[in-house]
C-alpha cells in the first residue's frame, strides 16, 4: 500500500511535467531546387492567339436563311439546340444542358458555294404537309422545327402523322445535310 501511495503521488507530477513541455521543432523542408534558367537556343512559349473577329461579309445579320430548332414541351428537363445560318454564311449554334442552363455558342462562316447551294435547295419547296389517316400513338417531348427565311415550314415530331410532300421532304434532307456537314458544333 505504501507503494501505490508514492505512486498516486509520483503521477500529477508526471502529467504536469509532460502538459509544460514545450513541443519540439518541425523538421525543417528541404530547400526548394530553383529554377532552370530559359535556355537562349529555346523557341519562347507560344502565346494563346486572339481569335480572329469575323469578317464584316460573315456577319449574321437579318432573318436566319435556314433554322434547325431542337426544341423539347414545356416541363420537360432535357437538352435543346438551335442552328441558324445567315444568308451572308454566318452559322450560329446555341445549346441548352437539360436544367435550361445555356452552354457556350459556337459559330463560323460557310463558304460561298455553300450558302449558294443552300439558298437553290430550299427553293421552290411547297412545304405541304400531309396528314395521315393513321398513325402511331407514341410520345416523346423532344421535337424539332425547321424554318426558312424566318418562317416555320415543319415541325417534325414522332408519331404526328406528319409529313412533307416528297418534294420538300427531298429539299429539307438535303438542307440539314449541308447545313449539319458544314456548321459543326
Amino acid at each position: 500500500m505504501k507503494h501505490a501511495l508514492k505512486l498516486l503521488a509520483l503521477v500529477p507530477l508526471a502529467c504536469a511535467s509532460s502538459a509544460t513541455a514545450a513541443p519540439s521543432p518541425p523538421p525543417k523542408a528541404a530547400p526548394a531546387a530553383p529554377s532552370p534558367a530559359p535556355s537562349p537556343t529555346a523557341p519562347p512559349a507560344p502565346s494563346p492567339s486572339p481569335t480572329p473577329a469575323p469578317s464584316p461579309a460573315c456577319r449574321p445579320s437579318g432573318v436566319a436563311l435556314f433554322e434547325i430548332d431542337h426544341r423539347v414541351d414545356p416541363g420537360a428537363k432535357l437538352a435543346t439546340s438551335s442552328t441558324r445560318v445567315f444568308g451572308t454564311g454566318a452559322w450560329i449554334h446555341e445549346e441548352t444542358d437539360g436544367d435550361g442552363k445555356a452552354l457556350a455558342p459556337t459559330s463560323g462562316c460557310l463558304a460561298k458555294n455553300d450558302v449558294a447551294q443552300l439558298e437553290t435547295t430550299l427553293k421552290g419547296a411547297a412545304w405541304k404537309v400531309i396528314t395521315a389517316r393513321v398513325h402511331c400513338m407514341a410520345m416523346s417531348a423532344t421535337f424539332t422545327v425547321y424554318q426558312v427565311n424566318g418562317k416555320p415550314v415543319f415541325t417534325k415530331r414522332l408519331c404526328s402523322g406528319e409529313s412533307l410532300d416528297e418534294k420538300s421532304k427531298a429539299k429539307l434532307d438535303a438542307a440539314v445535310a449541308l447545313v449539319e456537314g458544314a456548321a459543326k458544333p
